[in-house]
């Protein structure tokens, strides 16, 4: 290893067809981005392993390298999503993880908001470069962070 390791970059994918957010317009102190979704499938947003199920908290955490991958769906909802996998399966961007049922959601008058944050041994990850704004799909690379 040499005396300036600048790590890798390891892109991040949009998971569901929507608006693409930055972050801070949805949650402060967090590293990453949002999408409001048009599309009741939620994808990986990055090629890793799943290293946890937090149903209660409506979230899949990713591990790729040495970053952790939050995948929040729905911002304090009822709704719970339906789940495609399990704890220890390899994904990639094209790797369909949950069901949203976004109906009952807008039923109940809840946000189902899909945040995805990054971070690296529990702290915020220090910079994520977002590449688009706008209307996003979910296979479309939205952004890169460094994997150091």
């Amino acid at each position: 290893m040499g005396l300036f390791s600048f790590g890798k970059k390891v892109k991040l994918y949009a998971p569901v067809d929507g608006t693409l957010h930055d972050l801070s317009t949805v949650a402060a102190n967090k590293t990453g981005f949002a999408v409001i979704p048009e599309r009741h499938h939620i994808f990986s947003p990055v090629s890793g392993t799943v290293s946890a199920l937090m149903p209660e908290q409506n979230a899949i955490e990713l591990s790729t390298g040495k970053l952790t991958v939050i995948l929040q769906m729905g911002i304090n909802t009822s709704v719970a999503p339906a789940t495609y996998v399990h704890e220890g399966d390899q994904v990639t961007p094209e790797t369909p993880l949950a069901f949203v049922d976004q109906e009952q959601a807008a039923e109940n008058d809840e946000e189902m908001t899909v945040m995805v944050t990054v971070d690296k041994g529990g702290q915020p990850a220090e910079k994520i470069n977002l590449s688009t704004s706008g209307q996003v799909s979910h296979d479309q690379e939205v952004a890169t962070v460094v994997d150091k």
